[in-house]
């Protein structure tokens, strides 16, 4: 395999919703969301996976932590020639940082991501973005000494960025928690190789609310994926826990 193995470990309702409603991200999360678990409950199904799988990379979408359509932080102009900012940075004082034993990344194609967060001491973040950044964005991660790799064209390449985290990093597993977008996405390219879910005993609906995988409808002559199961229980409170490993065409 010339990509990392992936594995997705989410939290959902038993109609398949993420979360309570649209638009909402890791940070606007309050009580009423403990339905789909506490942040103990969830510390303690991810960490099993922590546990059991040792990712050399935890990996997230940028909608988990920016809001579609919120204000963005103004950034500097950059006045040099920007083609050289259009290739990887992988800064040698970060790679070899004394403890790291891992990545954070950030799948962030438009460039949103500019808090300047550089991550844990022993996981520093990487974005994951496209040559459709502009080029004073790329300047401020440089400037903010943050590493990352350049795939795709108008969005992340998701299969060329694991390449590149594979043959440049030496990443061998890759573990998110994105549902929707990301994860249809992973899941539709053949990327994504286990998917685990805790499903909670509580139906939430709507039209908008996000969705354990959200991709393109299939065409007609297009089947669905299958998967083949690896492990299931029932908790007497109703939660269920599955796991399967993606059967790849």
């Amino acid at each position: 395999m010339d990509r990392p193995y992936v594995i997705l470990c989410v939290s959902a309702s038993i109609d398949g919703r993420i979360s309570l409603g649209p638009n909402r991200t890791m940070f606007d999360l309050d009580k009423r969301d403990e339905v789909l678990g506490t942040r103990e409950e969830w510390e303690q199904f991810y960490g099993s996976f922590e546990e059991r799988y040792q990712p050399d990379v935890y990996m997230e979408g940028s909608s988990m932590i920016v809001r579609e359509g919120a204000e963005l932080r103004r950034l500097a102009p950059y006045d040099g020639d920007p083609e050289d900012l259009y290739r990887d940075h992988l800064p040698r004082e970060v790679i070899e940082k004394p403890g790291r034993k891992g990545w954070l990344a950030a799948v962030d194609g438009r460039g949103r991501l500019r808090s300047g967060y550089t991550g844990e001491e022993d996981r520093p973040l990487m974005h994951l973005v496209s040559r459709a950044v502009c080029p004073e964005y790329l300047g401020f991660l440089r400037r903010a000494g943050i590493p990352y790799l350049v795939a795709g064209e108008k969005r992340v390449d998701l299969a060329l960025a694991l390449t590149k985290m594979k043959e440049e990093l030496g990443v061998r597993t890759v573990l998110t928690s994105s549902g929707g977008r990301l994860a249809g996405a992973l899941l539709k390219l053949g990327l994504l190789d286990e998917v685990h879910i805790r499903f909670n005993p509580v139906i939430i609906g709507g039209f908008d609310t996000p969705v354990l995988f959200a991709s393109p409808d299939l065409r007609y002559d297009e089947p669905p994926v299958s998967l083949e199961a690896i492990e299931s229980r029932t908790c007497p409170d109703g939660r269920i826990f599955v796991g399967y490993r993606v059967i790849q065409r």
